[in-house]
């Protein structure tokens, strides 16, 4: 009984951290694109007050950073827009409404779509944003017909937080930047391959924990039943887009007016598969010739997401309308990368960064030094949510901080770095901008639950960076 008990009590603490977060970020949070805005003014303010730069010059630095990003953000943006394609795809879909019948009850329900974004995120970033929505979604629509009430919010959050374990698995930008010949920091930290960063078994002992701690948690912040928001199923049916591609085919060009030759084309398997197997012809010959360890990058990824999308559309037609939804879906993360390039800009060219990471380093040692690199890139992440961006920022202030601190490694540097990266995603609301979209709900709907699991998420990788000095 007392088991019982105190597991009840652990239940209902963590259902009233969830609802008390959640209500104080519908109350407060600004919309994505507004908090941008906010965000670029809190660090021209910071930048002026703490550093020698003066209004005008920090003016300036933002209008530099705000092309300054332009070559990763169309990575970035290709990446995402890929994996949206894949994950958009009929098989995929079929899948995950496979998956959305297996639940039984709210609990298990958050339950499988935490676990199941958690894979999503560590396989692909820009497949989490848009597969785990997916699921979320469909989660729901199963739900409502078995007549089981789930709170929808929490659903969504469970989907969301796949992104949080993302810089540590098969996508992660730095990690994969940094095992690219030629990379920008390639003289001062050399080329390291991804068996000594993603596949490294101390990042799949910190990748296992944090997927403990989100399959966990999330289901524990369960509503009431009278508490439970629920979506109508008239309305997630029509934010699946049932009938929708039909509706706007005016927006489809090459929808319009088609010949014989090129409606042939546009809806031959043949055509559509041939170009995905071309693809992955070109990749197969390049795994084959050289390690795959080292080849792996962010363009071979971008490269084979491309091909795998081909291959599961199987007609060009339904691979250009997917593709289509999904530069609409992504429009305005697109446009914030260049703002956010703009705040990289400030903090890179006023010394921001540099102030950040210095101070890190200057009271570092061999055990703290990844503790204190985890800490300084959540900061920075919140103010340029971008892994690759980010590290691009960083990287050469981190690599040489390595050198310089006797005993240090630089891949469990890279380590640390990555799960900082990620870790402040929770409370950063640019990433979730496809979810809700593809969820139908807004960002104040579901933040506070991914900002309770920002907390404990910390604490359980800050640990794991402290062991990494401890015992490195």
């Amino acid at each position: 009984m007392s088991t019982i008990g105190s597991g009840e009590k652990v239940g209902r603490f963590f259902t009233q951290l969830g609802d008390v977060a959640s209500r104080l970020i519908k109350r407060y949070l600004p919309d994505a694109f507004i908090f941008a805005l906010l965000l670029t003014l809190l660090t021209m303010v910071i930048a002026v007050v703490v550093t020698d730069e003066g209004p005008v010059g920090v003016a300036t630095h933002w209008g530099e950073g705000f092309w300054e990003v332009i070559t990763f953000s169309t990575q970035a943006s290709l990446a995402l827009l890929t994996g949206w394609a894949l994950a958009d795809s009929p098989p995929i879909k079929r899948g995950l409404r496979r998956i959305a019948s297996i639940p039984s009850s709210q609990t298990q329900a958050i339950f499988v779509v935490a676990l199941c974004g958690q894979l999503f995120g560590l396989f692909h970033w820009g497949v989490v944003l848009v597969a785990g929505a997916i699921l979320a979604r469909e989660v729901g629509i199963a739900m409502a017909e078995k007549g089981i009430d789930v709170h929808y919010p929490l659903l969504v959050a469970a989907a969301y937080a796949g992104l949080l374990p993302w810089h540590q698995g098969l996508s992660g930008a730095a990690l994969l930047l940094v095992a690219t010949d030629g990379h920008f920091a390639e003289e001062t930290m050399g080329v390291i391959p991804v068996s000594e960063t993603i596949f490294h078994p101390i990042n799949l002992v910190m990748i296992a924990a944090i997927v403990a701690v989100v399959v966990v948690l999330m289901p524990l912040m369960a509503p009431d039943r009278e508490n439970v928001t629920t979506v109508p199923e008239e309305k997630l049916r029509a934010a699946r887009g049932e009938g929708a591609r039909d509706s706007d085919v005016g927006e489809r060009p090459h929808r319009l007016r088609d010949s014989r030759l090129k409606a042939a084309v546009l809806d031959s398997t043949l055509v559509c598969v041939g170009v995905g197997a071309a693809i992955w012809a070109y990749l197969i010959y390049l795994f084959s010739t050289q390690p795959f360890m080292d080849v792996l990058d962010i363009n071979v990824l971008i490269t084979a997401m491309f091909g795998l999308g081909f291959l599961a559309h199987m007609s060009l037609r339904s691979y250009i309308d997917v593709f289509h939804e999904a530069i609409r879906g992504a429009s305005q993360i697109i446009i914030q990368f260049q703002f956010y390039g703009g705040i990289m800009g400030i903090m890179v060219f006023s010394g921001l960064v540099e102030l950040i990471a210095t101070t890190a380093a200057q009271y570092a040692t061999d055990t703290t030094w990844y503790a204190l690199v985890f800490v300084s890139g959540g900061i920075v992440n919140f103010f340029v949510p971008s892994g690759g961006g980010q590290w691009v920022v960083m990287g050469e202030i981190y690599a040489s901080a390595t050198q310089s601190i006797e005993g240090t490694q630089m891949n469990y540097m890279m380590i640390a770095f990555a799960m900082g990266d990620q870790w402040t995603n929770m409370i950063q609301p640019f990433w979730a901008i496809p979810v809700l979209g593809i969820a139908g709900l807004t960002i104040r709907d579901m933040m506070g639950y991914v900002a309770v699991l920002f907390v404990f998420a910390g604490i359980v990788m800050g640990t794991g960076a402290i062991m990494i000095g401890v015992l490195g």
